[in-house]
């Protein structure tokens, strides 16, 4: 076997017939621009439309919403300390005041919406190693792909460009292919609707300017000269803003409505358009399309469902340029051979368990008090229900209506019965002391907390102070007396009906 032959890359761009050989750069083939005669710039323009737009907002809120952490790449000394150099490096990033972090990861989700985006990482050197101070974006305009490489468009090769320096560059594509490295833009793919409505929109107004309103038709009577018949005309004009005139002796004026002029072609191309919109930046259409025929819970559910999945790409895409920071951090502080951390996205329908059991404890502390959609939001549950304002129910301990209690007959106890009723009565005045200790904790901490946020954080630091182990030990303690005293009495109740069947 010819390694060699293992090695060579016999499909790339070089051996392509269609490719011509020294061009400086690869114009975007992209079939829309390519024959609308536009360049990316017009995405820009595409993004001045309110429903582009509040669809981009929708699609970088799903992903910006969403928490992460850096996750060690091993477990050797060495990988742990990655670990910190990242957390510091991110930390540092979201202090920034004018490129913070969370706008950085927003402009690399743009790479799906213009095909492909860029940070140049600008380093510092801090106690004796390299950390990037921040992150700027690099407009797609300077950025050109030769067919081989990528290279950066500067005032001393305008043409041509640079190639891109080692560790500068942070570079994000959407669907990038060896015909199209510049990615798939799916602002290019919104582009003919945004047309289409756009020029919907100019005649729909031209519709209601010209047959919304009654045409105004005058007569004059006998010859009349043509001054006269625009002079006229001036105060007819005049009359579709102001309700009064002055017209000539003999002029008799009738209001017309021009009938069978129907608006709803243009409605409908709006409809159409937007709905087009929808299914590409979002991938639903559902909540757009509404008309009546379909429940609106129905489209809050679709349209969420369909959107996690997006954003899930979008976050995986984020992440796998930040990874490369993250190796490129570790490398230039630690060596090539430590293995870099990961940038993961925590997933939102695994909240940890410290949280569920906060919640329910502060949940029981104010009963009827906590909205759901506060514990939806918390726990990620889907922004469907986020309009829900019913309120968490008090939680009845014990029995009375909530519980039921064992069944028992009104006469009177046995010794054996009365033991363990009093048993359990001493029992649960422990538990009850413990409870109301673990409440008036809980309470405090909330009471003096001015939102939901706060009162969580701070619940986060009293978890630890609950007596939950004096309540498992009494608990424990409890069980295990009534258990032994139940095996006492079933023996001896044995002996005796032993002694009855004897006698």
């Amino acid at each position: 076997m010819d390694r060699d032959e293992l090695l060579r890359q016999i499909a790339d761009h070089t051996s392509d017939p269609s490719f011509v050989l020294g061009l400086s750069q690869l114009p975007n083939p992209d079939e829309v621009l390519r024959k609308a005669g536009l360049s990316h710039q017009v995405y820009d323009q595409v993004l001045t439309d309110p429903h582009v737009m509040s669809k981009v907002i929708d699609r970088r809120a799903g992903l910006l919403r969403r928490e992460w952490q850096v996750k060690a790449g091993g477990d050797a000394a060495e990988d742990l300390k990655a670990v910190a150099l990242c957390e510091q490096a991110v930390a540092d990033l979201e202090e920034h005041e004018e490129y913070p972090l969370e706008n950085s990861l927003g402009i690399l989700q743009e790479a799906a919406l213009r095909g492909h985006r860029a940070l140049e990482v600008v380093w510092r050197r801090t106690g004796g190693g390299w950390l990037p101070e921040f992150l700027r974006d690099i407009p797609n305009r300077r950025l050109i792909h030769t067919g081989v490489q990528w290279r950066l468009l500067t005032i001393d090769a305008p043409s041509h460009g640079i190639d891109l320096p080692q560790r500068k560059v942070l570079l994000a594509t959407h669907m990038a292919s060896t015909d199209n490295p510049y990615g798939e833009a799916l602002l290019s793919r919104c582009y003919w609707p945004y047309l289409f409505k756009h020029n919907g929109l100019k005649w729909w107004v031209t519709l209601a300017e010209k047959y919304g309103l009654p045409w105004i038709i005058a007569m004059l009577g006998g010859q009349t000269e043509e001054a006269q018949r625009r002079e006229l005309l001036s105060k007819l004009v005049a009359m579709a803003v102001d309700p009064v005139t002055v017209l000539p002796k003999g002029a008799e004026v009738d209001f017309k409505l021009i009938e069978g002029v129907s608006p709803d072609v243009h409605d409908r191309l709006i409809r159409i358009s937007n709905a087009e919109i929808s299914k590409v930046l979002v991938g639903q259409t559902l909540s757009t399309e509404m008309d009546g025929s379909s429940g609106s819970r129905a489209a809050a559910e679709t349209h969420s469902g369909l959107r996690d999945e997006i954003v899930e790409a979008d976050g995986k895409l984020v992440a796998r340029v930040m990874n490369r920071l993250f190796a490129w951090i570790t490398e230039l502080n630690l060596g090539p051979t430590v293995a870099p951390p990961k940038f993961v996205w925590i997933e939102e329908y695994e909240p940890p368990r410290e949280w569920s059991l906060i919640a329910a404890r502060a949940i029981r502390s104010l009963p009827g008090k906590v909205p759901l959609r506060w514990a939806y939001d918390k726990f990620g549950i889907g922004e469907e229900y986020r309009e829900d304002q019913d309120m968490v129910a008090p939680l009845v301990g014990g029995g009375g209506e909530a519980g039921a209690d064992f069944a028992r007959d009104d006469g009177a106890f046995t010794p054996q019965q009365q033991a363990l009723e009093a048993l359990a009565e001493k029992s649960a005045g422990a538990a009850r002391q413990i409870l109301a200790e673990n409440e008036a904790k809980l309470l405090t901490v909330v009471e003096n907390a001015s939102s939901y946020e706060e009162a969580m954080e701070r619940l986060l630091d009293v978890y630890p102070e609950l007596a939950t182990e004096d309540l498992e030990d009494l608990l424990a303690r409890t069980l295990t007396a009534a258990t032994l005293y139940g095996r006492y009495t079933a023996g001896e109740e044995t002996a005796e009906d032993d002694h009855d069947a004897d006698a």
